[in-house]
């Protein structure tokens, strides 16, 4: 089942960046707007990933674990005991 298309975006280009876009399209036998989509998912999955995994070497992998592994130092407890904005607001 397709998704209902029920959102719009509207972009301002080039008439330029138009027909190489429209060119890129027609090249892979598909319309301007689904030729548009699935470059522009396909990016924003990419850069949405990249942010949101961390990926360390074994080495500093090892660091983080022992870091988060290691006690709490003094200034870590007391900003842990402290009372937070949203503890606050439920008072």
């Amino acid at each position: 089942m397709t998704p209902t298309r029920d959102a719009r975006l509207d972009l301002r280009m080039t008439a330029d960046n138009r027909a190489l876009i429209s060119e890129a399209a027609q090249l892979n036998g598909t319309s301007l707007s689904d030729y548009v989509m699935s470059v522009v998912v396909r990016a924003a999955r990419r850069d949405v990933l990249q942010a949101r995994v961390l990926r360390l070497d074994p080495g500093a992998w090892d660091e983080f674990v022992a870091v988060l592994d290691a006690p709490d130092t003094e200034a870590m407890t007391a900003l842990r005991s402290r009372a937070t904005r949203w503890d606050a607001a439920e008072q």
